[in-house]
């Protein structure tokens, strides 16, 4: 029986062989996600007759923030409390749309904030002077809450990971976001 394992899998197996020990370069996929590298277990005698079944995953973990790396972990927030922080804002939270500009441009939460996490992920460790330079107003303080939403609750993830890197302690994640949002509103016409 030949094996099933792709021209060019064989041929890094191959070099493997003949010394070069590899974890294998091939990417591990289901339905078009990328989970990791596929890697053998341990190191066979000879790759002629390797098939899939000899080469398991290994399965990437993004970190999450917690309380054991330094990062407490973000407030999450439903529509209800992101409602009551547009129509009654609070001094010391402010709402962060982490939307690309052409986006945002299609409707926004009342009183947030746009600070793009695609084209400046940098932007919240700018000056406070660039930053008012680059966006038009000041730079949210530290001491704040800073409550991010996007369109579905991707980047808004990441961007208050990243807010935690950049020094801001009080974060929240609006995991719903604009389309919960949208959502919700339309239901109450």
């Amino acid at each position: 029986m030949s094996s099933i394992l792709s021209r060019s899998t064989r041929a890094n197996l191959r070099s493997v062989e003949r010394g070069v020990w590899l974890r294998a370069s091939r990417l591990y996929s289901v339905n078009g996600t990328t989970f990791g590298r596929a890697v053998l277990p341990q190191r066979p005698q000879s790759f002629r007759n390797t098939t899939l079944r000899d080469i398991r995953p290994t399965v990437f973990q993004r970190s999450q923030s917690n309380k054991t790396d330094g990062f407490a972990p973000p407030s999450i927030y439903n529509y209800e409390d992101v409602k009551k922080l547009s129509v009654n804002p609070e001094k010391d939270k402010i709402l962060v749309d982490v939307r690309e500009p052409a986006e945002v441009d299609q409707g926004f939460i009342p009183t947030a904030i746009n600070i793009p996490y695609k084209s400046t992920p940098h932007a919240l460790s700018l000056s406070e002077e660039d930053f008012e330079e680059q966006f038009g107003f000041p730079k949210p303080c530290k001491e704040k809450e800073l409550i991010f939403y996007c369109l579905g609750g991707v980047r808004s993830n990441y961007a208050q990971e990243l807010a935690g890197n950049f020094g801001y302690d009080k974060r929240g994640n609006y995991p719903g976001s604009w389309e919960d949002w949208v959502q919700n509103e339309n239901s109450r016409k």
